[in-house]
């Protein structure tokens, strides 16, 4: 059996699957890796991704090839999110990837990074009657998509740049932040979230977060010492318990929230901030809890590239 891998190059984390083909889910992971590598840094006011943060890509992109290769996979396929997409460099640097490692690797769009995300979170979230709306708070933008059973398959999408990278080097710069800087950047992101409408209704809406910020809340909640996709998916948070997370981190140096288990070395800095607009997401729809899924844009990556490698008739 030949083996396949996607990779999600995000704004804060890039991220590798390799599996075996699967046009059923859910998938069997055979690697799942991860490098924070924090491509989005400093990305504001230039817009511009800097020279270091690129560098850092590049040489976990170069182990992600060697990884594919170890592993024998035969075909993959590369997606790059927000912060990539608004660079002014951004074709100067998958130029850059190309050259360097080989990989090509494909622009998402704002509608194309929602439409895979949806795929990948179905994998693991059956559907059901009652419409889903799922979140992705990624390092450089937001993404909300909302698919409803009673209109088919028609899919409305958002992306917002809302992103923890550069909200967190904007508004907590200060350790601890403290409560007041907490304020401000929610004030910014309910700002940003007023002006938005997911079209149709939101009753009885299933809610789902997918991606890093997300998962580690989930990991973070159940206190996880090592990191378990399958725990994480279908854990449920409510918004009691995220603001008074919110509470704890904000007076908390990033010195002690290395200590909390579950919470993902290099994240320490921006979780606070993805907590706080996953916070102003709830109050800004209305919703006090939703669930988790571990999947995500990465593995919609995958199932996109199963689906077109089965529409070829001589990959059979």
């Amino acid at each position: 059996m030949h083996r396949l891998a996607s990779i999600d190059v995000g704004s804060n984390t890039l991220r590798l699957l390799i599996a075996e083909p699967t046009v059923s889910a859910p998938l069997r992971p055979i690697q799942v890796e991860r490098r924070i590598t924090r491509l989005g840094e400093h990305f504001l006011p230039s817009r511009t991704l800097q020279e270091a943060a690129m560098e850092r890509s590049i040489v976990a992109l170069k182990e992600f090839v060697d990884l594919m290769g170890q592993r024998g996979v035969s075909e993959y396929l590369a997606g790059a999110t927000a912060v990539v997409r608004e660079a002014g460099n951004g074709d100067q640097f998958l130029d850059m990837v190309r050259n360097q490692t080989g990989l090509s690797v494909r622009l998402l769009s704002g509608s194309e990074e929602a439409q895979l995300s949806l795929l990948g979170v179905s994998s693991i979230i059956p559907s059901s009657e009652a419409p889903m709306a799922i979140f992705d708070i990624g390092g450089g933008s937001t993404e909300l998509i909302r698919k409803s059973p009673q209109e088919g398959s028609a899919v409305e999408s958002l992306s917002t740049p809302v992103g923890v990278v550069h909200l967190t080097e904007t508004f907590l710069r200060e350790d601890p932040p403290g409560s007041n800087s907490c304020t401000e950047l929610r004030r910014h992101v309910s700002g940003i979230l007023d002006r938005l409408t997911l079209p149709g209704t939101l009753q009885d809406t299933l809610w789902v977060g997918t991606a890093g910020t997300v998962t580690t809340l989930a990991s973070m909640y159940l206190g996880l010492r090592a990191y378990d996709p399958g725990l994480i998916n279908g854990t449920v948070l409510k918004r009691s318990w995220l603001l008074e997370l919110c509470n704890d981190l904000s007076n908390m140096p990033i010195a002690e929230r290395k200590k909390i288990p579950g919470l993902e070395p290099g994240r320490e800095d921006i979780i606070l901030a993805g907590a706080l607009v996953t916070l102003e997401l709830m109050d800004t729809f209305d919703f006090s809890e939703f669930t988790v899924s571990d999947a995500g844009l990465l593995e919609g990556l995958f199932l996109e590239l199963c689906q077109s490698l089965a529409a070829t008739p001589e990959v059979h």
